[in-house]
């Protein structure tokens, strides 16, 4: 009985810190699901080995989708969207509000696009506003059934560099170009937000407006299609992919560890 109890009041502690939004709270709150799940394995048996056992199998519990799923995909090196019609307002409630946020900021409408393969569906409604020569894109994820949104604003400077923030509330599956500055902020940010930090950031890049690329509405999906080539290119030099035929790759096992690792940084991060 008494360990139940224990069991029990840990397992309340660890709801109670989960309802408060402040990171370092619910940083304690993962600590918790941690301790909760040794206590699972500890108590019944009052074994230390048996407890950090069920600790270690919670963390690698995503490789049981890296070996079953992951290993096996074939990823285009070349991603050509195409025009595509958004999601069901079920599945993305909040696509509408969202355009019309980003609409009121002077950013016009430019084209809907996606791909899909293999269960991953990936939906983007793209904008652009050529007087501050900034892209905007509603970023929609679905990957067996599940799916989750972000918002970004991206401008380009003469130089070649992207210059990216958004609020994607977990990390890339795949290494960033060096060509590519992301900022990153809270996912619950509005995009009036997101437009203001994305000046401070070029502020702190040292980047001025007369140095930023032009925008031309017409090419935003050609520069999208580009970004992405230009990812996939990059994984493939750092051996995160390899070539599975001449147009896909695949994820090597460096590059399977790193999605690992990116599962275990979105666990302390909760941005």
């Amino acid at each position: 009985m008494k360990e139940a109890l224990i069991f029990l009041g840990l397992l309340v502690l660890t709801a109670g810190l989960f309802t408060y939004q402040h990171r370092v709270i619910r940083r304690l709150g993962i600590l918790c699901v941690g301790l909760t799940t040794f206590a699972a394995g500890y108590l019944p048996t009052g074994n230390v080995w048996v407890g950090l056992a069920c600790v270690s199998a919670w963390l690698l519990l995503p490789w049981v989708e890296i070996l079953l799923r992951v290993r096996h995909l074939r990823l285009p090196l070349r991603k050509e969207l195409r025009q595509s019609a958004p999601p069901a307002r079920n599945d993305f409630p909040e696509l509408g509000e969202l355009s019309e946020e980003i609409e009121a900021a002077g950013f016009e409408h430019v084209a809907d696009l996606g791909w899909d393969m293999e269960g991953y569906r990936q939906f983007l409604r793209l904008f652009a506003d050529p007087t501050r020569n900034e892209e905007a894109a509603i970023t929609y994820v679905e990957q067996n059934q599940l799916g989750f949104h972000f918002v970004s604003v991206t401008s380009r400077s003469g130089e070649g560099l992207v210059f990216t923030t958004w609020n994607c509330p977990v990390s890339s599956s795949l290494k960033t170009p060096p060509t590519v500055r992301v900022h990153r902020v809270p996912a619950e940010a509005p995009f009036a937000v997101l437009v203001g930090e994305h000046g401070a950031f070029l502020q702190r890049e040292g980047v001025s407006a007369a140095a930023l690329q032009a925008v031309d509405p017409g090419a935003v999906r050609a520069s999208v299609e580009q970004d992405m080539e230009t990812q996939m290119e990059h994984n493939l030099r750092e051996g995160l992919l390899q070539r599975a035929d001449e147009g896909h790759g695949r994820y090597s096992w460096r590059g399977m560890l790193y999605l690992w690792f990116q599962f275990l940084r979105d666990i302390f991060r909760f941005s």
